[in-house]
């Protein structure tokens, strides 16, 4: 009689080959695109995960370079592409490259791509993965954005508050001096604009936090709840075309409203008509008034600067911070019928 444990049932199931595990897992990573190139660099496998990430089929890539999958004409100062002679020697260690990649619908996005040399005694090609990394990279764009405004904000905040202080210090000395208590009331009303200019700063500081827990908004609502809000003169007007629904922050879209809207009463009258609209990748807002000069597009949104005299300078400074803190981009142009516009793009509408 034969043991059972030396004679052992033949399997019902033959194990898969290594080769076929190692297919299935390579089929099965959907986040990554896993594929080979040969020494030259062209392609030479092509998963389905690598076919899902660039939309192209296994016969539009096979053979070809992996170059073809890059969008060199983005222009990116801080990539890190393919240097041109890579594949003229054999890489002795993984490397990682980082760039703008298109996709076969001609979208590009910013991609990781590591390529690994493949040695079994002789060099192979290399193992390549690659991995949308556009998240991340706007991650740190708008962190990076948050520093500048950072150190801006503290430079600012030296600058304005040292000035009242010397005020301040000088007609104390002044009244110490002669007893007369107009340099009191000199420093009474310098206190007054220390406190506005920090209730300012403040208030750009809390709006720079970055978006971390956005939710569906309708832009119309917005609108109308910030124009409503400023109780501005009766023939003042607003316009509205329909703009889709974004992920935001409500209550800083609308305090981003309420500060474009303020710009172009301040500044185009009690009669000022006003207009947003929607752009390809956001919306406009638009007025009738005077405009912005060319020289001063682009600091009308710096901490403090004003063309107004009783302006404090803050108010488009909020509007870029708000915009920075979701991670899209403003600029101030002419509207088409002379007065100033303010764009707002890189938004990825809902729906």
């Amino acid at each position: 009689m034969t043991d059972a444990l030396d004679s052992p049932d033949p399997p019902t199931d033959q194990p898969e080959s290594g080769d076929a595990v190692a297919r299935r897992l390579l089929e099965g990573v959907s986040s990554h695109a896993i594929f080979m190139l040969d020494a030259d660099g062209a392609v030479a496998t092509w998963p389905a995960p690598s076919a899902a990430l660039y939309g192209h089929d296994a016969e539009a890539v096979l053979g070809r370079h992996v170059r073809m999958l890059f969008a060199d004409d983005e222009g990116e100062a801080d990539s890190d592409s393919l240097p041109g002679d890579f594949f003229e020697e054999p890489s002795e260690e993984s490397v990682e490259f980082e760039h703008w990649h298109r996709r076969a619908d001609g979208s590009v996005f910013w991609g990781t791509l590591t390529l690994s040399p493949l040695r079994n005694g002789d060099f192979h090609g290399y193992a390549a993965i690659s991995r949308d990394t556009t998240a991340t990279k706007e991650y740190e764009r708008m962190l990076e954005r948050q520093n500048d405004r950072l150190k801006e904000f503290t430079d600012i905040l030296a600058h304005d508050l040292r000035n009242p202080l010397n005020v301040i210090e000088g007609n104390l000395t002044l009244y110490e001096t002669t007893g007369d208590e107009e340099h009191l009331d000199a420093i009474d009303e310098t206190t007054d604009r220390m406190a506005q200019l920090v209730d300012d700063l403040l208030r750009v500081a809390r709006q720079g936090n970055v978006v971390s827990d956005p939710e569906p908004t309708d832009i119309g609502e917005v609108v109308d709840s910030a124009w409503a809000g400023l109780n501005l003169a009766p023939d003042a007007t607003l316009g509205y075309e329909t703009v889709r629904s974004v992920s935001s922050d409500p209550d800083r879209l609308r305090e981003l409203f309420e500060n474009l809207f303020r710009n172009s009463a301040d500044h185009g009258g009690d009669d000022v008509a006003v207009r947003v609209g929607p752009l390809d990748t956001g919306f406009y807002v638009e007025d009738d008034g005077p405009g912005i000069a060319a020289d001063h597009r682009e600091e009308v949104f710096d901490h403090g600067f004003t063309t107004s005299d009783g302006g404090h300078g803050y108010g488009l400074s909020v509007v870029r911070t708000i915009v920075n803190a979701h991670g899209w981009d403003v600029v101030a142009v002419d509207a088409e019928g002379g007065g100033a516009r303010f764009e707002v793009t890189g938004i990825d509408f809902l729906g």
